[in-house]
């Protein structure tokens, strides 16, 4: 009894290991088969004994070893599948020599040990060995009925077998394990599919809690995004007041180093906010006409104090043969690409080296132009084994770099998902302390050049007085209303003010306003919901009035809402008073024009 108990927690103890329902099925199937043959085997040895043949008793000794040898293997040694190699051998060595020691060696007791054999090398062992092992006793069994004409045309149970009691026995129990093999085996391919049921529903429910992860960091960021800006647009607009008021040179220098830091600020935030919408696919290419070449003289001329500052040579290269290009893109995110890369070729090349944006192109064909963009830098390189992390987020090539050259390590995680959005690909090659080059190319459509200067937000060269606009402040935070009101002050503009949107709205109704800047985020009703009620008057001359929204949401965010649409402009909080005044010069040369 000690030993059986013995076996018993050594076979639970290995089922336990294989959690599998198909690999728990196939030791099943494996140890129930030995020990039902190895209990047969020897059941027809003792009977066997009472009329002793000698070549069957040492087939059958032979076969109860075997049997034993191959249950020992499984259950002590945890061997199953030398265990399973054994007892199909085994079974196949049995038929082999029946076939050899008697001229009606095909019974069917020996196609029913045939189909065990079959059944059990596909469910114990899987595909390989199956085919091998039934080949292993199909084909000799085949060739042995040609050979022998069928047996006369007939396999059956003669009256001598049926007297047999351990011919009898056999022909029962294998029918039994037969039955017991398929059981086991569509017994755990039941349990599999209902496991795999489970798993996908948890896996579901699993998505579904990431994808409310997601979006609660949306959310979150998002929110965290207009609650930086807020105060940060208080701070640097104020920098702005001060630096057109005739600050001394002390002052200067003071606000200039605010104006870094707070620049330097508001870059991290955005790109913080942009990685976070691409992270959710929330980014999408707005494309119009432009000008390309005024884009990439501004962009150099953005760089080119800092590069001096530097004691750095900034260079620009366009093969357009002086020509003015223009093409229909996306113009914002081209300029967010060129600006990080620019921006870190300057960061990271030391005083005397040189930077250079070069534009080439690499091919036209009718209206359509692929354009090579490169910015190459003698700067402190990158050593091979880092030019994969340096394009993973929050990650630089190692953590000097961080402390002295400061960065996030979202920059190039942003430009390389912007440019596959452009269904491009970002390459570089680079070498330590010789220079990198980072490039890639684009395909534009060729746009009109009247179309894309009439498309194009260029600053406008007519300087207009706005002092005669009467202009709605619709705010609710007292500093930025303090900041507005001194912007305004200087353009001694007509304004009056409004604490959220319901009171916006009654003000509007009468009529004495030319233009609204509307914040977006303000108690009782928000500044969508307000836009949306001004266009819904029922007089055109008011509804029909200039809302420009001034908000600290980003812009992914504005252009998502459906509300947006309710907009004539908005501006990013914080923003430059110019900026703003070309927008209500705009205003005065609408109004103007009508």
């Amino acid at each position: 009894m000690n030993i059986i108990n013995r076996y018993k927690l050594k076979y639970a103890a290995l089922m336990k290991d294989t959690e599998v329902p198909l690999m728990q099925s196939r030791i099943k199937i494996l140890t129930y088969g030995l020990i039902i043959m190895l209990s047969l085997t020897l059941i027809i040895l003792f009977t066997s004994l009472t009329k002793p043949n000698i070549t069957t008793i040492i087939r059958l000794f032979i076969l109860a070893v075997t049997m034993g040898y191959a249950l020992y293997l499984l259950l002590e040694k945890g061997k199953w599948q030398v265990s399973g190699h054994i007892f199909l051998l085994s079974l196949c060595i049995f038929i082999w020599t029946n076939l050899l020691f008697y001229a009606t060696g095909i019974n069917l007791v020996t196609l029913q040990l045939s189909l065990i054999i079959i059944s059990s090398s596909f469910y114990t062992l899987g595909k390989n060995w199956g085919i091998l092992y039934s080949s292993a006793n199909v084909i000799p069994i085949a060739l042995h009925m040609i050979s022998t004409r069928l047996q006369n045309g007939t396999v059956s149970l003669t009256a001598m077998q049926i007297g047999n009691t351990s011919f009898l026995l056999a022909f029962i129990v294998n029918f039994g394990i037969l039955i017991m093999m398929h059981y086991e085996f569509f017994k755990s391919f039941y349990q599999s599919h209902y496991k795999e049921r489970e798993l996908n529903a948890q896996l579901q429910q699993a998505l579904k809690e990431a994808q409310e992860a997601t979006r609660l960091r949306s959310d979150f960021l998002s929110s965290m995004s207009h609650e930086l800006r807020t105060p940060l647009h208080a701070v640097i607009g104020m920098i702005n007041v001060l630096s057109i008021e005739n600050p001394r040179k002390d002052q200067e220098e003071n606000l200039a180093i605010l104006r870094f830091s707070a620049e330097n600020l508001l870059a991290l935030i955005n790109d913080t906010l942009d990685f976070s919408k691409m992270n959710e696919d929330k980014v999408v290419l707005n494309k119009a006409d432009f000008n390309l070449s005024i884009l990439l003289q501004n962009i150099h001329s953005s760089f080119k104090s800092k590069a001096e500052q530097k004691g750095l040579d900034l260079r620009l290269k366009m093969d357009f043969g002086g020509k003015q290009v223009y093409i229909n893109g996306d113009q914002t995110r081209l300029t967010q690409i060129l600006n990080n890369l620019v921006s870190n070729a300057v960061k990271f090349t030391d005083t005397g080296g040189r930077v250079e944006l070069s534009v080439t192109t690499t091919a036209q064909i009718g209206q359509k132009i692929v354009l090579l963009f490169a910015v190459k830098d003698s700067g402190i390189g990158i050593p091979v084994n880092k030019q994969e992390i340096i394009f993973e987020p929050f990650l630089q090539a190692n953590n000097n770099i961080t402390k002295r050259y400061g960065g996030t390590g979202l920059g190039l995680a942003i430009v390389k998902r912007l440019i596959n959005l452009h269904d491009s690909e970002l390459r570089l090659i680079s070498e330590e302390n010789i220079g990198s080059v980072f490039s890639f190319e684009l395909s534009y459509e060729l746009a009109k050049p009247e179309i894309a200067e009439e498309k194009s937000p260029a600053i406008s060269t007519t300087v207009r007085d706005i002092s005669n606009l009467n202009i709605l402040i619709a705010e609710d935070n007292i500093i930025n209303i303090m900041l507005l009101k001194k912007i305004l002050d200087q353009w001694d503009c007509n304004y009056s003010l409004s604490k959220n949107g319901q009171e916006a709205l009654d003000m509007v109704k009468t009529g004495a306003f030319d233009v609204v800047l509307m914040d977006i985020h303000m108690p009782v009703m928000d500044g969508f919901e307000a836009s949306r009620h001004i266009r819904e008057l029922p007089d055109p001359n008011i509804s029909k009035i200039k809302i420009i929204a001034l908000t600290a949401s980003s812009d992914v965010d504005i252009q998502e809402s459906f509300n947006f649409t309710y907009l004539d402009d908005y501006l990013l909080k914080p923003f430059s008073p110019l900026l703003l005044k070309e927008k209500l010069e705009a205003v005065v040369s609408h109004r103007s024009g009508k």
